[in-house]
């Protein structure tokens, strides 16, 4: 009997469906990539620009803890330590320099716009991810709101992100490990910034929802959402626990607790209110990617897949928006974390429009025209851009987004203490300028490396004057920079001279003439309101 010769596998070809979803998978690849490289362009062409004093603040405190000394020991702020740990990670990776943490902070806001893309392709398929990632990339672009800086908000965005594709995952593997995984992320976000509890909030809402529209069990319910609330507290917990350890705790407290809960207080509704018509016109742009998110915001009605996650997309947004409230004080870089939000609105619409096309078995010319609108789009935003993204050096880049804060004088302040003190010596910045103690690497004589506290209305105030004060005297610092800019400050230019705010600057004139000797000003551009008189200037002092 003769064996069989078996024939050789032949592959089926692929219908004209199918060639048709794989050369859009590889256009949306490929076009990702682009967008990926022409962000990456930009920043890496603007790397040098100068820090701002946010910026400052995490860059000076991550240099600290890379030598050893935790936050809040030498530094104060009400902020969360996990932007510090960020930063502090950064320069370890890319070094102690503008650029390295420029270049640290492109790859933060790379892997946004990935997570952005994962998102939106998990969500509504593979058109709308790279139309989301294509329009967060945008906006994450733009002067106006200050996304060129490296704010906490952007680590808040990285965090959430990851913790929310984590929870659809585990949501749909019913994996407890991942469940976990995710309440650590939305921890994360907490602890790069307060405002990051609002999108741990949107976890476990949405997820507890997703448990009960599916009928689960109390007990289910109950361990389930005891893992991803231990997941989400542990981040904290640790913090703590670091904090007591490091002897550090009840500065960590007193300034994340007690001041931050002041702090909030501090504006009222009305104040808010005027600071959010001051900057929303500014916000909510490029005006065809908003309006496109619009129209996403109505697909999630007449789309199927928009149908399916209405509950998901109106919740995200809702949470996003309610990230930029807190405080009531409207930053421009606040509105960083509606970014993916308004970006998966965008890509949602994309996707939409030519899924209702493709429906109707329109021509193809016509059934391209979602896709050709956003590239057009776009590329128009491009266009229209092109001075800031392509052509203006980094220090006129700072001084647009920055005007009269005196951010590039403070690289020049930088360089003469650093010329003109050891490594050994320590150094007051009477001002709201970190960055000066980083670009010098110089310690601070004072935990105060922020002023804003000492004149805001708050209870703790004058008692932060008096402590400020008292640290200066008795560190004896070398070299005493004076700012005087109201922007540094944040004094009420209507103030009178015998407010007890203003004491601060009496024990600042008398300490200096007693103890120090003026050798160089630095002037500060633009800069307007002033005390000692016109123009602006940072005021070097050097012990007698």
């Amino acid at each position: 009997m003769k064996a069989e010769i078996a024939e050789p596998e032949v592959d089926a070809p692929l219908s004209e469906e199918s060639r048709a979803d794989l050369r859009l998978r590889y256009f949306c690849y490929a076009a990702l990539v682009i967008v990926l490289v022409i962000f990456a362009t930009v920043r890496i062409r603007l790397r040098n620009t100068p820090l701002e004093r946010d910026e400052g603040e995490y860059a000076y405190a991550g240099q600290l803890m890379l030598e050893g000394d935790p936050p809040y020991h030498s530094a104060y702020n009400m902020k969360l330590p996990g932007t510090y740990v960020a930063y502090a990670l950064i320069m370890a990776a890319f070094g102690q320099t503008v650029a390295g943490i420029r270049i640290g902070m492109l790859v933060v806001l790379i892997g946004n716009a990935l997570l952005v893309f994962f998102l939106g392709k998990r969500l509504f398929g593979m058109i709308a991810g790279t139309v989301a990632a294509a329009s967060y990339t945008l906006m994450a672009n733009r002067l106006q709101t200050m996304s060129l800086d490296g704010h906490a908000t952007h680590f808040i965005v990285l965090m959430a992100l990851a913790g929310t594709l984590l929870l659809l995952h585990a949501m749909e593997t019913q994996r407890t490990v991942v469940l976990f995984g995710s309440g650590l992320f939305f921890g994360l976000a907490f602890l790069m910034k307060q405002h990051g509890i609002l999108f741990a909030a949107f976890g476990f809402f949405f997820w507890a929802w997703s448990e009960w529209k599916q009928g689960a069990k109390w007990r289910s319910l109950i361990l389930r959402g005891s893992i991803l609330t231990t997941g989400m507290l542990l981040p904290f917990l640790i913090t703590c626990l670091i904090a007591w350890y490091t002897g550090v705790f009840r500065q960590f407290w007193f300034w994340t607790i007690y001041y931050g809960a002041a702090y909030e207080k501090i504006l009222k509704l009305s104040d808010g209110w005027f600071l959010f018509r001051v900057m929303w016109p500014w916000f909510p742009r490029p005006v065809m990617i908003w309006l496109t998110a619009g129209v996403g915001l109505t697909a999630v009605f007449w789309n199927r897949r928009g149908r399916e996650h209405r509950v998901f997309v109106l919740g995200f947004v809702l949470f996003s928006i309610l990230a930029v409230f807190p405080g009531l004080y409207f930053r421009p870089h606040y509105f960083l974390v509606l970014l993916p939000a308004v970006a998966l609105l965008a890509g949602l619409a994309i996707s939409a429009a030519d899924e209702y096309l493709r429906g109707r078995n329109v021509s193809r010319a016509v059934a391209i025209i979602p896709i050709a609108f956003f590239i057009l789009s776009y590329l128009s935003t491009l266009q229209g851009q092109r001075k800031y993204l392509f052509k203006m050096d980094p220090l006129h880049v700072n001084r647009e987004m920055h005007p009269a804060h005196g951010f590039p004088e403070a690289m020049a302040v930088a360089d003469y203490v650093r010329d003109h003190s050891s490594s050994q010596d320590r150094i007051a910045v009477v001002g709201s300028e970190p960055e000066i103690y980083f670009y010098s690497h110089r310690r601070s004589a004072t935990g105060y490396i922020y002023v804003f506290p000492l004149v805001e209305k708050q209870p703790f105030a004058l008692q932060m004057q008096n402590d400020m004060i008292r640290e200066i005297e008795n560190a004896q610092p070398k070299i005493v920079v004076f700012v005087d800019n109201q922007l540094s400050w944040g004094w009420d230019p209507g103030w009178d001279a015998k407010d007890p705010y203003m004491n601060i600057f009496s024990w600042i004139r008398g300490y200096l003439d007693a103890h120090y000797d003026l050798v160089a000003e630095v002037p500060i551009d633009q800069a307007v309101y002033n005390l000692w008189g016109a123009p602006c200037r940072y005021y070097i002092f050097q012990r007698k």
